[in-house]
């Protein structure tokens, strides 16, 4: 008895980013708390839902939503912060959760909209932190990998939402 495989077309998909305006900033956060979840989930207790949508919504985070422009509902997040350094100004991109298989299709955008961003901000360049897997990528588009970072937790991180945060995305 042989198997057939059943091919299943993905549907086509037209990704695009904006820049949150603070104004829709409380009901946009309604369409990306499971990406919240996991850019907290990720950090090793560095930040909480909480801290993410505190830094948004104190202009010190600037909220880029990625959408398809054929469909309704939000693929995911990125949180850029321009930092300043003594010496200089750089702009980080602090989180980015994008949902699987679509950072391909979205990343050229990404990057044009980071660079541009960088720019206006007066920034000498961009930096983030990133898993193993980046490095590749980042090198291909002129990125240099000078330091990797080493964590050891003395406990383990507690990664945890609050009501409050459930709260705060139902209004």
């Amino acid at each position: 008895m042989s198997k057939t495989a059943k091919v299943v077309a993905l549907p086509r998909v037209d990704l695009d980013i904006a820049l949150v305006p603070y104004a829709v900033l409380a009901r946009t956060m309604a369409g990306i708390i499971k990406y919240l979840e996991k850019a907290a989930e990720v950090s090793s207790g560095r930040s909480t839902v909480e801290d993410i949508m505190r830094y948004v919504f104190n202009n010190q985070y600037s909220l880029w939503v990625v959408f398809d422009k054929n469909a309704s509902g939000m693929l995911g997040f990125f949180a850029l912060e321009v930092k300043n350094y003594p010496s200089k100004r750089m702009l980080c991109i602090q989180h980015c959760v994008i949902e699987p298989h679509h950072m391909q299709s979205v990343e050229p955008r990404m990057e044009e909209i980071s660079e541009r961003w960088a720019k206006d901000n007066g920034c000498s360049g961009i930096e983030f932190t990133g898993r193993p897997g980046w490095r590749r990528w980042a090198r291909e588009r002129g990125y240099l990998s000078h330091s990797v970072v080493y964590e050891r937790f003395f406990e383990a991180p507690k990664v945890e939402g609050s009501d409050m945060t459930k709260s705060m995305v139902q209004q």
